[in-house]
C-alpha cells in the first residue's frame, strides 16, 4: 500500500481511538475507566505516529510507541487481574511484571542505531516484539481463566480486544520471521483491526459500572455496621434538632427538646423492631455491597437447622425452610399422597387453614411443569383461599412432584432472577427429601405397629388354643364323672380359670401398654400352681430355690412355663410324668441365676430341627400346631434377661432349660440345698 493510503488509514484509526477514549471517560467510572482509556491512548498514539511517518512504521517514534503500546496493554491486563481477584498468585504477578520490563527494555534497545535491522529469526528486535505480543496474549488468557466467576463477565471484553490485537501482532512478526520481510498488507491492516477491536473496551467500561466485589467481611457484619451507621446518623440529627431548639431560648424549648429526644428514641426502637424495615435495609446492603444475593452457606445451614428442629409441626417447618431465604412472612403446603391424583392442603404458616384439594390438571401444576419451574403467578382460586400469594415452589422428589409450597409476598420486594430460582429449587428438593423420609418413617412405624399387633395376636391365639384344649379334656371327662362332686368342683374351677385367662388375654391384646411391670416371682410357688392345672403328672425336684425371686412379670413367667409344660405333656406318654428340676448357680459378675429344666420322655428332636425349625414362628412339627409356643416362650424369657436352651436327641427325650436372673428374698434365711420329690 502506498504511504499516503497508509497514512490516511492510521490517521483515521487514531481519531477513532480518541473517540473511544472520550466515550470511556464519559460512560465509565473510577480507575477502571482511566486504565481502559490508557489502553486506547497507547493504541491511538501508535496509530498517529505511523500516520505521521508512514514510510517508517517499524523504526523511529512509531517503533518506540509500538513497544510501549504492548507494554501498556500487558499492564492493563495485570491491573484488571489484580482488581478482579481470582487465583492469581503474587509470585505469578511479579514474574509477569519482570518479563514485561525485560522484553520492553530489549525491544527498545534493539531500536538503537547499529542494531540489526533485518527481521531474521535471530533478530533481537523481532524476538523482543514477538515476546511482548505473546506475553499480552498469555496475560489475557490467564486473566479470563483465573478470574472469579462473578468477574468474568466484566473482564471478558478487555481480554478479547487486547488478546485479538496481540494475536494479530504475533501473526505479523511470525510471518516476518518466516519470509524475512514484513508484509505491507498486514502492517496496514493493524490500523483497521485496532479501530474495530477497541469498542469492546467502551462496552467493558459500561459494564464496570455494575462491577461490585464482595467485601472481605461477613454479611452480618456489613448489615449490623450499616444499621449502626444509620442509627447513629438518626440520633445525630435528633441531637442537632434538639440543640437548635435549645438555642431558641423560649420557655417551651426544654420541653420540646425532651419530647423530641423521646420521640426519636421511640422511632428508633420501632424501626429496629420492624422486620419489614430490617428486610428493606438488608436488601439495600445486598444490592450495593455484594455480587451474590444470598450467602449460600448460611442459607443452607439455616435450612438444615429448620428442618431438623422440633419446635414446629413438620409441615410448618417445611414451609418456613423455603420462605426464610426469600424473606416471605407466610406460606402454605400442598402435598400429594402416594397413589393419589390430587394435591391436598397439609399445613400453613401465618396463612389460613383451608381444607382444599386441587387436581393434577390444575393450572398451577401446568405452570410448574414436571417440577423444574417456579410459578410466579398463582391462580386466583388459591389466592381467594389463602390471600395474596407470590410464588409457587415445587417439591420435586425421585417419584415426581411431591407437593407445592405457596409463598406470600416478601417483606421487602426485590427482582426475581435465576439466582433466586436456583436457590428455591435446591431447597425445594431438600424439603421434598425431608418430607419423603418422614413419610417413609411413618409408614415403617405403622408397619411395626401392625407387626407388633400381629405378634400379640399370635401369642393370644396360642394361649387360647391351650385353654381350648383344657376345656375339651374337661368336656370329654364330663360324660363319665359328672355325678362325682369332686369332679364338678374341679370343673367349675377349671372353667373359671379358663374364663379369667381368656379375659386377661383379650385385655393384653387391646391394651398392651397395661401389662404388668416386672415383679419378684417365686418360681417354685408359680410352678406348683401351673402344674396343678396341667392334667398330666409332673415331678418337681427343688434344689434350694425356695428363697429365690425372679425379676419378671408373673403373667410372662406363667405364659412361658405353660407353653413348655404343655409341649412336654403332649410329647410324653400318658404314664410318663414330666420332670421339672430347679437349682441355682453363680453366674457372671456374682449374679445368681435360676436354672429350671423341663424334661419329657418323648421322641426327642434332632439338632437340625432345633437349629432350623423349633424357634421359627409359624413353623410347627405338629399337624395341629401353629409354631408359636417355643418362640414366644424364648421371647418372653429373653425380655426378662433370661434365655431358653434345648437339650435333645432323637429317641432320648427333650430337656428345655430356662435360665433367669435370681435375687434372694429380702430378710430370708438361706436354706441348705436339699432335694424334694413331689408328684402332682
Amino acid at each position: 500500500m502506498i504511504p499516503m493510503a497508509s497514512s490516511v488509514l492510521h490517521a483515521g484509526s487514531a481519531l477513532i481511538c480518541l473517540a473511544w477514549i472520550a466515550l470511556i471517560l464519559v460512560a465509565g467510572r473510577g480507575r477502571t475507566a482511566l486504565v481502559l482509556a490508557l489502553a486506547c491512548l497507547a493504541a491511538g498514539a501508535w496509530a498517529a505516529s505511523v500516520a505521521l511517518w508512514p514510510a517508517e512504521p517499524l523504526s523511529g517514534a512509531a517503533a518506540v510507541l509500538e513497544v510501549l503500546r504492548s507494554a501498556v496493554w500487558c499492564g492493563v491486563l495485570l491491573w484488571l487481574a489484580r482488581r478482579g481477584g481470582g487465583s492469581w498468585p503474587a509470585a505469578l504477578m511479579r514474574r509477569f511484571t519482570v518479563a514485561v520490563a525485560v522484553l520492553t527494555a530489549l525491544a527498545l534497545a534493539a531500536l538503537l542505531p547499529g542494531a540489526a535491522a533485518l527481521p531474521t529469526l535471530g533478530s533481537p528486535g523481532l524476538l523482543a516484539r514477538l515476546g511482548l505480543a505473546l506475553l499480552v496474549l498469555v496475560a489475557a488468557e490467564n486473566l479470563w481463566r483465573n478470574a472469579e466467576e462473578g468477574a468474568r463477565w466484566h473482564v471478558v471484553l478487555p481480554c478479547i480486544a487486547l488478546g485479538l490485537l496481540s494475536g494479530f501482532d504475533v501473526l505479523l512478526h511470525a510471518d516476518a520471521a518466516l519470509s524475512r520481510a514484513y508484509s505491507p498488507a498486514l502492517l496496514d491492516a493493524r490500523a483497521a483491526v485496532t479501530a474495530a477491536a477497541l469498542p469492546l473496551l467502551v462496552i467493558a467500561a459500561v459494564r464496570d459500572r455494575r462491577w461490585r466485589r464482595d467485601p472481605p467481611v461477613s454479611r452480618l457484619a456489613v448489615f449490623h455496621g450499616a444499621t449502626l451507621i444509620l442509627a447513629g446518623t438518626f440520633l445525630l440529627g435528633v441531637g442537632a434538632a434538639g440543640e437548635a431548639l435549645r438555642h431558641l431560648g423560649a420557655d417551651w424549648s426544654r420541653a420540646a427538646q425532651a419530647s423530641l429526644l423521646a420521640f426519636g428514641v421511640m422511632a428508633l426502637a420501632l424501626a429496629a423492631g420492624s422486620r419489614s424495615m430490617r428486610s428493606r435495609l438488608r436488601a439495600r446492603v445486598v444490592d450495593h455491597f455484594f455480587t451474590a444475593r444470598f450467602d449460600y452457606r448460611r442459607e443452607w445451614m439455616r435450612c438444615i437447622a429448620t428442618l431438623s428442629g422440633t419446635a414446629e409441626d413438620p409441615h410448618r417447618r417445611a414451609v418456613i425452610a423455603i420462605a426464610d431465604p426469600v424473606d416471605s412472612p407466610a406460606g402454605a403446603l400442598l402435598l400429594r399422597d402416594a397413589g393419589e391424583e390430587r394435591l391436598h392442603w397439609a399445613g400453613s404458616w401465618n396463612l389460613p387453614e383451608r381444607s382444599l384439594d386441587i387436581a393434577l390438571d390444575h393450572p398451577l401444576l401446568a405452570a410448574l411443569g414436571a417440577g423444574e419451574r417456579i410459578a410466579t403467578e398463582v391462580p386466583q382460586d388459591l389466592q381467594a383461599a389463602f390471600g395474596r400469594l407470590w410464588l409457587a415452589v415445587p417439591l420435586h422428589h425421585a417419584e415426581g412432584l411431591m407437593g407445592v409450597v405457596l409463598l406470600a409476598p416478601p417483606r421487602a420486594g426485590f427482582a426475581l432472577g435465576g439466582e433466586v430460582f436456583d436457590l428455591l429449587r435446591a431447597i425445594g428438593r431438600e424439603v421434598a427429601m425431608f418430607l419423603a423420609e418422614r413419610r417413609a418413617a411413618e409408614r415403617l412405624r405403622d408397619q411395626r405397629g401392625l407387626q407388633d399387633y400381629a405378634r400379640r395376636f399370635a401369642f393370644v391365639a396360642h394361649d387360647v388354643k391351650t385353654v381350648a384344649h383344657q376345656l375339651s379334656l374337661v368336656h370329654a371327662n364330663a360324660a363319665h364323672h359328672m355325678e362325682d362332686p369332686e369332679f364338678r368342683a374341679d370343673l367349675l374351677t377349671t372353667v373359671g380359670a379358663a374364663a379369667a385367662r381368656i379375659a386377661t388375654l383379650v385385655a393384653r391384646l387391646r391394651h398392651p401398654e397395661a401389662e404388668e411391670e416386672a415383679a419378684r416371682v417365686a418360681p417354685l410357688e408359680r410352678l406348683k400352681a401351673i402344674t396343678a392345672e396341667l392334667g398330666h403328672a409332673v415331678e418337681i425336684r427343688d434344689e434350694g430355690t425356695a428363697q429365690c425371686r425372679l425379676p419378671i412379670a408373673p403373667a410372662r413367667f406363667d405364659a412361658a412355663l405353660r407353653h413348655l409344660l404343655d409341649n412336654a405333656a403332649e410329647a410324653s406318654p400318658p404314664d410318663a410324668p414330666v420332670r421339672v428340676t430347679l437349682w441355682q448357680e453363680q453366674g457372671r459378675q456374682e449374679q445368681a441365676r435360676l436354672i429350671l429344666d423341663i424334661t419329657d420322655r418323648g421322641p426327642g428332636m434332632s439338632a437340625e430341627f432345633v437349629r432350623d425349625t423349633l424357634f421359627r414362628p409359624l413353623v410347627s412339627g405338629h399337624p395341629d400346631g401353629n409354631g408359636i409356643g417355643a418362640w414366644q416362650a424364648r421371647d418372653l424369657l429373653r425380655g426378662a434377661g433370661g434365655d431358653l436352651s434345648v437339650i435333645s436327641a432323637p429317641g432320648a427325650g427333650t430337656t428345655m432349660r430356662i435360665t433367669l436372673p435370681c435375687e434372694p428374698r429380702p430378710d430370708a434365711p438361706q436354706p441348705s440345698a436339699q432335694a424334694q420329690v413331689m408328684a402332682a
